[in-house]
C-alpha cells in the first residue's frame, strides 16, 4: 500500500481492526483472517492479504512463522486518531512509493487542482505524468481513502480538497515544540523535517507554501493551535498562497505553537 502500489481493500478501518484483534493476543494468520472475514459469509473475494500487508509495512504488526503480533505500544492503537498520528510519523520511509509521490504531486499542483478533474480516479494518467511512475485509477481510489484519513484534505464525493491541517497538527505535536515560544519560520520548518517533506519543500527557493499547506496553516491558526506573524526586518520570510479575502495575512516570518 505504501511501499509500492496502492490497493483499495487496504482501507484504514480494516488495518485498524486487524491491529486491535492482534493487540489482544498473538494469533496465526488463519485465525486473524477468520475473524476479519468469517468463512460462513462465503465471500467470493478475500482482501485479507492487502490490509495485513499494509499493517506490516507500517510496522504496526510483525509476522513470524505465520503468527501476527502487535509491534507498537498499546497507546498507538488507542483509537483511529492515535494510529493516524503514528502513521504520519512513518510516511517518510516510503518516499519511493505511490502514496508519497502522488501526495507530493497533488500538493505541488496548488490551486490548479480545483479547476481540473473532480474525480481522483480519473486523475491516474495525470499523476503518472507528474510522478514518473505508473498510477492507475484503482490506486487513486485507494489514495483518496488514506489522504483523507491521514489529514491531507477533505473528501467531497470522489475529490480531495487539499487542506493539510490534521497532518500538520500531527507532526507539530510529535516535533516537541515549546508552547508559546516564537520560532523563526526556518526553525519551525526544520523541526518538522523530514516528516513534512511530503508536502513542504524547505529548500524551495520560492519560499512559498502551496495551496493545501497554506489552507492547513490558516485552519490551525483559526483553531487557535498556532499563531503566524510577520515581523519586519526578519531575514527569513515565507509566503502563504494568495487568497483575495485573506490578502492581509500572507507573509510569515515566525510561528508560535499554542497548543
Amino acid at each position: 500500500m505504501f511501499q509500492n502500489k496502492m490497493v483499495t481493500p487496504a482501507i484504514p478501518e480494516r488495518v485498524y481492526t486487524l491491529c486491535k484483534i492482534v493487540g489482544k493476543k498473538a494469533m496465526s494468520t488463519s485465525e486473524v483472517k477468520e475473524k476479519m472475514e468469517p468463512s460462513y459469509l462465503n465471500q467470493k473475494s478475500s482482501y485479507y492479504n492487502d490490509y495485513r500487508n499494509a499493517a506490516e509495512e507500517l510496522q504496526l504488526i510483525t509476522v513470524t512463522d505465520n503468527v501476527l503480533s502487535v509491534a507498537v505500544d498499546a497507546s498507538v492503537l488507542k483509537n483511529m486518531d492515535t494510529m493516524r498520528s503514528y502513521i504520519n510519523g512513518q510516511l517518510n520511509q516510503f518516499r519511493e512509493g505511490q502514496f508519497y509521490k502522488v501526495t507530493k504531486a497533488y500538493f505541488d499542483m496548488g490551486e490548479e487542482i480545483l479547476h481540473g478533474e473532480q474525480n481522483v480516479a480519473n486523475m491516474a494518467s495525470l499523476m503518472t505524468l507528474k510522478t514518473g511512475i505508473s498510477v492507475d485509477s484503482m490506486a487513486m481510489r485507494a489514495w483518496r481513502f488514506w489522504a483523507s484519513y491521514l489529514g491531507f484534505g477533505y473528501l467531497q464525493d470522489m475529490f480531495v480538497i487539499p487542506n493539510a491541517d490534521t497532518f500538520l497538527q500531527d507532526i507539530i505535536s510529535e516535533a516537541e515544540f515549546e508552547k508559546n515560544k516564537r520560532y523563526s519560520i526556518a526553525e519551525f520548518l526544520e523541526k518538522l523535517r523530514p516528516h513534512s517533506d511530503i508536502i513542504i519543500d524547505s529548500s524551495n527557493g520560492t519560499k512559498k507554501f502551496s495551496f493545501g499547506v497554506s489552507n492547513g496553516l490558516r485552519t490551525l491558526q483559526d483553531a487557535g493551535a498556532i499563531r503566524m506573524e510577520y515581523i519586519l526586518d526578519q531575514e527569513d520570510t515565507w509566503n502563504l498562497y494568495h487568497v483575495d479575502a485573506l490578502s492581509a495575512n500572507e507573509t510569515v516570518t515566525n510561528i508560535t505553537v499554542l497548543k
